[in-house]
């Protein structure tokens, strides 16, 4: 196909679509040099724009997002890196809230146990999103919280870019994006309201070190929102992890793809269930999923003790799903808030938050 492609544009002539289309679906189009020669006809025109002019835009969006300051840790620079190589995730689509609601309004949805009810009072939010990604999570909140200002940083400058074209495809005018870590979020010389991070303090070096950093940066009354791997749902996920170490696999995209299909054809029972995970099937995703640098995993109890270590008081899972069939065997009113109750709940059910814990918090001083 490529050199198909190649020829035709070598010979002055415009390639087949369906060769163009063939192709893209094997290596993105702006990895080649030529990309921006063939006429993309109309019925591709979706596919040139996220191969090729979403690429282009980011990459111009990549020297108008500012920098906090240098990546000098180690495991957040093997982060970086990682997510330079493969935003995570690329989506095209959100469902969006029609509504933006007040702080009071949201934590009586989720049904919250919030103490100080000061946080109430708060009629424009300022709001940190810790490691945003490609801008789903900082999106999301900036439309969910009425008035609300939110500042996202990641490490990633690919992500960032990412995340800073879609927010402004949505015309959503209250996020500002910037490069940083965790560890140096102290330098903002600011407390937040409400402070977010959903699937980053795991990946970090010491995760207790950053969600230290980000309780400081909480006001105090502040909700906070935190995404964590669950040890016992990811059990599977370990034992491949271990396969991959053990083969001493590199996470450049042949090995991946090697790898991906020997699950496929595998029969052993915990690469079966992998392959219903909507990450299995794409690279960024799959990397994410199973090559990840650095993966630390949580228990209920531990969660608990970092809660008291941190000052900060459980709210409550936002897990719809999870909380419904929970209170099926927990009748109590509190029972939601009991996260003894809910560690016997996961251990008798161990697949319950295979994707994270998803919890809110408060911090109390």
């Amino acid at each position: 196909l490529e050199n198909i492609v190649q020829k035709n544009l070598a010979d002055g002539k415009q390639p087949a679509p369906l060769a163009l289309a063939c192709l893209a679906s094997y290596k993105a189009l702006h990895d080649y040099s030529w990309c921006h020669i063939p006429a993309i006809p109309n019925d591709l025109k979706q596919l040139g724009k996220r191969q090729i002019s979403d690429i282009k835009e980011e990459t111009a969006l990549r020297s108008e997002i500012p920098i906090l300051s240098g990546i000098t840790d180690e495991v957040s620079k093997k982060v970086s890196q990682q997510y330079e190589e493969n935003p995570y995730p690329r989506w095209v689509n959100l469902g969006l809230p029609l509504k933006a609601r007040p702080i009071a309004e949201i934590a009586r949805v989720i049904d919250l146990k919030v103490s100080d009810k000061k946080i109430y009072d708060c009629e424009i939010p300022q709001i940190l999103v810790a490691g945003c990604g490609t801008g789903q999570h900082s999106i999301q909140t900036a439309a969910r919280f009425k008035n609300c200002n939110v500042l996202a940083i990641d490490l990633s400058l690919s992500s960032l870019a990412y995340a800073k074209r879609k927010t402004e495809e949505l015309g959503l005018k209250n996020i500002e994006y910037m490069q940083a870590n965790i560890l140096d979020v102290g330098k903002l010389g600011k407390q937040f309201d409400i402070v977010e991070s959903a699937g980053v303090l795991h990946h970090m070096n010491d995760p207790m070190a950053g969600w230290s950093v980000l309780t400081n940066c909480l006001k105090p009354g502040g909700l906070m929102f935190i995404g964590l791997y669950s040890e016992l749902a990811r059990q599977n996920i370990v034992k491949m992890r271990e396969e991959i170490r053990l083969a001493s696999l590199g996470s450049d995209d042949f090995s991946m793809k090697e790898f991906r299909t020997d699950i496929i054809n595998s029969n052993q029972k915990h690469h079966k269930e992998i392959l219903s995970s909507r990450d299995f099937h794409s690279l960024s995703t799959l990397r994410d999923l199973l090559f990840h640098v650095q993966e630390h995993r949580f228990t209920i109890p531990q969660i608990k003790k970092c809660l008291t270590e941190l000052g900060l008081e459980f709210c409550g899972f936002e897990a719809e799903n999870i909380v419904k069939q929970f209170k099926l065997s927990n009748i109590g009113s509190d029972d939601i808030y009991d996260l003894d109750k809910w560690n016997t709940f996961e251990r008798d059910n161990p697949n319950t938050f295979a994707g994270m814990y998803q919890f809110w918090c408060q911090k109390m001083n």
